[in-house]
């Protein structure tokens, strides 16, 4: 079980993300969690990968999808970016 630091890049943090993605409509709110995402997913080291993974099980790419629609521009940088990195591996 993560403890204190370790808790911010746990696989377990994705799903409270995807829940305020698929559930807000708040521009900021959707803007840090895809970014949070896209942070967390970014790179080759082991705990992207499992990030990357928590994504996929959790079905959160058509949530991801599905804001590439919205009419706000940092919001789509942030999930466009988010995606980009989901396709690493």
């Amino acid at each position: 079980s993560p403890k204190g630091a370790e808790m911010l890049w746990h696989p377990s943090v994705v799903k409270p993300y995807l829940t305020l993605l698929a559930e807000s409509s708040n521009p900021a709110t959707l803007e840090g969690s895809a970014g949070s995402l896209q942070n967390l997913s970014a790179g080759n080291w082991k705990f992207a990968a499992y990030i990357r993974a928590a994504v996929r099980k959790e079905k959160g790419l058509p949530i991801l999808v599905e804001l590439l629609r919205m009419d706000n521009d940092r919001v789509v940088c942030s999930i466009a970016t988010a995606l980009r990195n989901m396709a690493l591996d």
